[in-house]
């Protein structure tokens, strides 16, 4: 899964398939495509022009209804942002040093 190569769709099993993109978020254009958002940007204090509530309204409108956003980042103001777009969230508890993580999901 970790070599599957960029921009390609690839069938990781009857029922899962894979697509890796390379872009800006400003470049993505899906509209209710997508099952699944692994978000693992650098966090908001390193790149906060990536945690706004324009960026997950982005990613709001490219996923598909029920589909899921997760992100190692659980900071305030990236729930609050996922909230205002229509995510509903939760915090969950986060990997080996990491305290909490979000799931938000589109309803």
């Amino acid at each position: 899964m970790h070599s599957s190569p960029w921009n390609k769709a690839v069938e990781i099993s009857p029922n899962f398939s894979l697509l890796k993109e390379q872009k800006f978020f400003k470049e993505i254009d899906a509209v209710v495509e997508y099952d699944l958002i692994y978000f693992d940007a650098f966090g908001a204090r390193v790149q906060p022009e990536l945690w706004t509530v324009e960026i997950f309204q982005i990613m709001f409108n490219a996923m598909k209804n029920g589909g899921y956003l997760v992100t190692y980042a659980a900071k305030g103001s990236v729930r609050r942002a996922m909230l205002e777009v229509g995510f509903l969230v939760e915090r969950l508890p986060g990997p080996p040093g990491k305290r909490e993580m979000l799931r938000a999901k589109k309803q």
